[in-house]
């Protein structure tokens, strides 16, 4: 009775029924064969039953008769093995249920004789009972996966006993061949140096060089040093630490001209430095960082005690002692907002080619914008031409940007007004080509600019850089994209639109309103008198009569002041610097 004895016995009664329709085409074979044979009558006298003898002893002959016998056969044996095999097949499967059925039973009835034990048991002792089944429970699980956890320990200690005698076999294998090496060879063949680091005792966290070797210290350390090469692999702000640190030991020596003359060729070096290479971002920003660390390390450790405070009392020992260098900082401060500009510079040449085709021209959402607005279907956009950009590749230039200030150990706050200021290029520039260009004012061009603004903001959010005053600065963006979709008829819209649009100028928004292009037949142009409501509205408002946004403004950089733990008489000197006429004092 029980599914799998049903399966099984279905499937036997299947094959049986085959089985005797071969057998009944088989006969119906032999039928045909001799209705054909009785049917083609011979011309000669010879009689029916000579004839059928005839062809039953030409079949024998030919041995057609055995063959059809031996082919079935063949097939009888080939389904009584297929029966067979599922006939095993389904006693296992039958077996193993009957064991499980049988756990089940037994848990069950377990369980029943619980549950009866528990009825029978007042109400409190049955609350009492219920967590003491439960705990057998876990306790005798808890036991088998011990039991099993036991065996995995030995099969790991099995294997690695056959480790340690495999490894055995392989030092013994490379001993055998050393041993088979002559001595010639191992003479011949050069030994890799080894840089052993010496431990100092008390070291001071100074730098110590002669005065003959102060060219020879700015120009390996600052007018040939290569951000791309050495110095990625240098702790961040290593050059201004090891500065300092020559600058404290001049003090120390209470020599003024040394102090002087240094401080002199740092910054006339970095000048030059930015004069060569003032082009690429990875030069500047690595001599932003760490003109700003040099200037941090002059405030932290000038003795100040608005400096001091967050300093440990080992660093509070390495304060400079004979000079006070306030004026060398405002010359470090200043030399810090030229190269801040000139950085800004050098990304906003790099991004601008990017942001219109990105911004504007590529289509981020496919198929919203497939209909070219009336009357601009033979212009071409430059993505056409160029092929290349997209939001997608200003995404992977502002990763680039921000992987390589965090890398040269930019200060946090430097690097939010860093993406402050190119997101500021990134909105002004996309604002001005839209204000610029009629194909660009229509609905579905509001839609991809608003999904395009959104996914510069999901990048501020993925960076922890929502704080940074970025997003702010695409507002205007923002509002030009809004009023590319709202409705644009009633004196309701127009109220909505003046309370909206509060980062835009008057004349922002009626070139908008005058621009903005129906996609479809289903859209209309904005009216007349609709624009005359809206300046009516906005004839109080106090802005600026200017239409294009002033997309090199450059917001005004600070330098908080930001202290570093890192401990100066822990620096080491990479031997890759070439620094080695400066020793440790």
């Amino acid at each position: 009775g029980a599914p799998a004895y049903r399966v099984l016995m279905e499937q036997l009664t299947s094959v049986s029924e085959e089985l005797d329709v071969r057998k009944e085409e088989v006969l119906i074979l032999r039928s045909q064969l001799v209705s054909q044979k009785e049917a083609i009558q011979p011309k000669n006298t010879m009689t029916d039953s000579t004839i059928l003898l005839e062809d039953v002893q030409k079949m024998k002959d030919k041995g057609e008769i055995a063959q059809a016998y031996i082919g079935l056969k063949e097939t009888n044996r080939l389904l009584e093995s297929q029966l067979q095999s599922q006939k095993r097949s389904h006693e296992n499967e039958a077996e193993a249920l009957r064991g499980e059925i049988q756990s089940l039973k037994e848990e069950n009835n377990r369980q029943q004789q619980l549950l009866a034990q528990n009825l029978q048991l007042p109400p409190e002792a049955r609350i009492e009972a219920s967590p003491q089944h439960e705990i057998t429970r876990l306790t005798n699980e808890n036991l088998d996966l011990m039991e099993q956890l036991e065996k995995q320990d030995k099969t790991v200690r099995k294997l690695k006993k056959q480790l340690k005698v495999f490894a055995k076999k392989i030092g013994e294998l490379e001993v055998g061949q050393m041993e088979n090496i002559s001595p010639g060879q191992i003479i011949d063949e050069p030994i890799r140096p080894v840089n052993i680091p010496r431990k100092e005792k008390d070291f001071q966290g100074m730098l110590e060089y002669k005065k003959e070797d102060e060219q020879k210290l700015v120009k390996n350390l600052i007018l040939e040093l290569k951000p791309r090469g050495v110095a990625v692999n240098l702790i961040p702000g290593l050059p201004a630490y090891i500065l300092f640190m020559c600058v404290r030991h001049a003090d120390y020596l209470n020599d003024d001209q040394k102090v002087r003359s240094l401080l002199t060729s740092t910054i006339n070096s970095i000048k030059k430095v930015l004069k060569k290479r003032g082009d690429d971002f990875e030069t500047v920003s690595f001599w932003l960082s760490n003109t700003c660390r040099f200037l941090h390390c002059l405030k932290q450790y000038s003795g100040e005690e608005g400096f001091m405070k967050h300093n440990t009392s080992r660093q509070n020992e390495h304060c400079l002692t004979n000079f006070d260098l306030a004026e060398y900082r405002q010359v470090l401060s200043d030399l810090a907002i030229q190269i801040y500009q000139q950085l800004v510079r050098v990304l906003e040449n790099i991004l601008q080619p990017m942001i219109v085709s990105g911004m504007l021209e590529h289509e981020t959402i496919q198929g919203v914008s497939g209909v070219k607005p009336t009357g601009l279907r033979k212009r071409t956009s430059s993505i056409a031409d160029e092929g290349t950009y997209t939001l997608d590749s200003i995404l992977r230039q502002l990763n680039s940007f921000h992987s390589v200030m965090c890398q040269h150990g930019m200060d946090p706050e430097l690097i939010k007004q860093v993406v402050k200021q190119m997101f500021y290029i990134i909105g002004a520039i996309t604002l001005n080509n839209l204000l610029l260009r009629k194909d660009m004012c229509s609905w579905s061009k509001g839609m991809q600019i608003r999904y395009n603004v959104s996914q510069l903001e999901e990048w501020l959010r993925d960076k922890n850089l929502m704080n940074s005053g970025a997003k702010e600065t695409l507002e205007p963006l923002i509002q030009a994209a809004q009023l590319l979709q709202v409705k644009k008829k009633t004196d309701d819209d127009a109220e909505a639109i003046c309370s909206m649009c509060n980062a835009l100028t008057t004349a922002q928004i009626v070139k908008v309103l005058n621009l903005y292009t129906p996609v479809n037949e289903f859209e209309e142009r904005v009216s007349v008198s609709f624009i005359r409501t809206i300046q009516m509205r906005l004839r109080d408002r106090k802005d600026s009569p200017q239409l294009l946004m002033d997309a090199k403004h450059i917001f005004p950089v600070t330098f908080p002041f930001n202290p570093s733990s890192l401990a100066l008489e822990t620096i080491q000197i990479p031997a890759s610097l070439g620094l080695g006429f400066i020793s440790r004092v």
